[in-house]
């Protein structure tokens, strides 16, 4: 069970008592669809705009926090509206203390298999409530947390898709130019032989000048992923990244011990239990847990502690202006994945040079969402 899987209290006693005088009041969602600042194509299709659903939760004593949640489907924002709003109905009125909302809300719905528009509804809810503990207590969360690292490790994930490979090499200069220099490549071409030929052609570009990582976004069969990663398995890469479908975790697994180059997975792992199954079934050397769908900063603290006990290190999965604060205050950090998707849509939203992202000391996770 879920809660079985639980790790130590996260929030030490004072902050329970503070929380304990916080009351959930009412929650506003909005809708926003900023334009990426560089298009996307990957093997499992194109972005251009980024679906957002703004939430903002405020207290009884008058203090609002905010959080957000990127939809990769448009036309699921009303669903995952609705869901918002009914996961909320559950704690309504009650102590703003993230843990037992997040525990809350897994027990009232543990019908529905504490994964998929649950865990993202969970999410909304749970990121504006730590964000207004951040603000009650007059911390920034990586602080709240009882971090001491004010920067964590970046790679640049705001293009390099599947595409023109003149675009990918500009894109790639524009990264080298503000000292980002690991940087992530989309693959799964039509052939074998495009996946290469951009792969070498950028390799060939950066020198010694980058380091580069590559997803599949789960877009090849377990025959085909043996085949196109034992082919770039010589290409010094850092990762390769969900080369099969998701869920396929022994497939991965495989792949995990018949290559050199370390698999990462874990953005569509939607729980704690589809985690563990991961790690116990060694399906990679690496895990980067999604804010947005396991459920919330709760969560996601919670995989990354189960992870610290398997000896896996942990990265991100978009949300910069959250999973950073994240980031910062677990043991076993890796890199946080930078995407520029909400630079026009949050004040608050920062860029990393050389490779590092510093943390900002304003209260909470200081979204500001811009109006």
């Amino acid at each position: 069970m879920i809660g079985d899987l639980k790790s130590e209290p996260i929030l030490n006693r004072s902050i329970k008592d503070l929380s304990d005088k916080i009351f959930l009041q009412n929650i506003t969602i909005e809708t926003s669809q900023p334009y990426l600042p560089t298009p996307l194509q990957t093997a499992s299709g194109t972005l251009l705009r980024a679906p957002l659903l703004l939430i903002t939760v405020t207290t009884k004593c008058g203090l609002k926090g905010q959080s957000y949640l990127f939809s990769p489907s448009t036309t699921l924002l009303p669903s995952l509206s609705h869901a918002i709003s009914a996961v909320f109905e559950v704690i309504k009125g009650q102590p703003c203390f993230p843990e037992t909302i997040t525990d809350t809300i897994l027990s009232n719905f543990k019908l529905f298999g504490g994964t998929g528009i649950l865990t993202m509804a969970m999410a909304a809810v749970d990121i504006a409530c730590w964000d207004i503990i951040g603000i009650a207590s007059k911390q920034p969360i990586y602080k709240l947390l009882g971090a001491t690292n004010t920067q964590v490790n970046t790679y640049q994930s705001s293009g390099l898709g599947i595409g023109n490979l003149a675009s990918i090499l500009t894109q790639a200069d524009t990264f080298l130019s503000e000292g980002n220099f690991i940087m992530k490549l989309r693959l799964g071409y039509n052939t074998l032989n495009d996946d290469i030929f951009t792969l070498e052609q950028l390799k060939k570009h950066l020198g010694d000048r980058g380091e580069i990582m590559v997803d599949f976004n789960q877009s090849l069969s377990f025959l085909d992923s043996k085949t196109r990663c034992s082919a770039i398995d010589d290409h010094g890469l850092l990762w390769i990244e969900e080369p099969v479908h998701a869920q396929a975790l022994e497939q991965s697994a495989y792949l995990t011990k018949s290559l050199k180059t370390p698999i990462q997975i874990g953005e569509n792992l939607w729980s704690l239990t589809e985690m563990e199954r991961a790690l116990s079934l060694q399906s990679s050397k690496y895990l980067m847990p999604d804010v947005g769908k396991i459920g919330g900063v709760t969560q996601w603290l919670r995989a990354a502690a189960l992870a610290h006990k398997f000896g896996i290190k942990v990265s991100t999965h978009l949300y910069p202006e959250i999973s950073c604060h994240l980031l910062a205050a677990i043991p076993n950090a890796h890199y946080l994945e930078y995407a520029d998707w909400t630079s026009s849509q949050f004040s608050g939203h920062k860029s990393p040079l050389n490779n590092q992202l510093f943390m900002s000391d304003d209260f909470g996770f200081a979204l500001n969402a811009a109006s």
